[in-house]
């Protein structure tokens, strides 16, 4: 379990690096088009579109990786206060809730996905862009943050058994 745990682990790195290049690329695409609209005087026409893809793909693919870095938003001033043990146990319970939520998001984004290559969705801009790619960056995202989820879940049931607590995890 532990190396799967940390192949788990690494894709997430990647997604997340990816993430972070695509923000390097939207600002680029952006700057590009800044320059074309007022220097040249031809917008590209496209920026912002692409732009708004890159975003939705930054935030669902860098979603795991935020949660493993611990950087996403978290309250604390409950559990702190917690013994040891109490704060374990509800480490395991919000992690296990969350793993029920993120597979309710990959199913509603599975469908979501199916519906659009069904009907072939398409912006409505004059690129007339394919949706699916933009839209599987969502689906790929809750499924590694469940994939994150299942070896967080399974540390915090080991932690529980070894009687150490969440200082290592938090």
């Amino acid at each position: 379990m532990k190396q799967l745990g940390r192949v788990i682990e690494g894709i997430t790195k990647i997604s997340g690096d990816f993430s972070g290049w695509l923000v390097v690329l939207m600002m680029l695409l952006l700057l590009v088009e800044v320059l074309m609209r007022y220097v040249v005087g031809q917008p590209l026409g496209i920026a912002d579109e692409f732009a708004a893809y890159m975003l939705v793909a930054l935030v669902y693919l860098g979603g795991a990786y935020t949660w493993k870095q611990k950087r996403h938003v978290r309250i604390t001033a409950l559990t702190d206060r917690l013994p040891p043990r109490v704060a374990s146990w509800l480490r395991l319970v919000t992690l296990i809730l969350a793993f029920g939520g993120s597979i309710i998001l990959i199913l509603a984004s599975y469908g979501h996905l199916a519906f659009s290559f069904k009907v072939g969705m398409k912006s409505s801009t004059w690129v007339h862009t394919p949706l699916q790619g933009p839209q599987m960056t969502l689906m790929i995202g809750f499924i590694l943050l469940a994939l994150l989820l299942i070896v967080e879940i399974t540390r915090a049931i080991m932690s529980i058994r070894s009687g150490r607590g969440v200082e290592e995890e938090a």
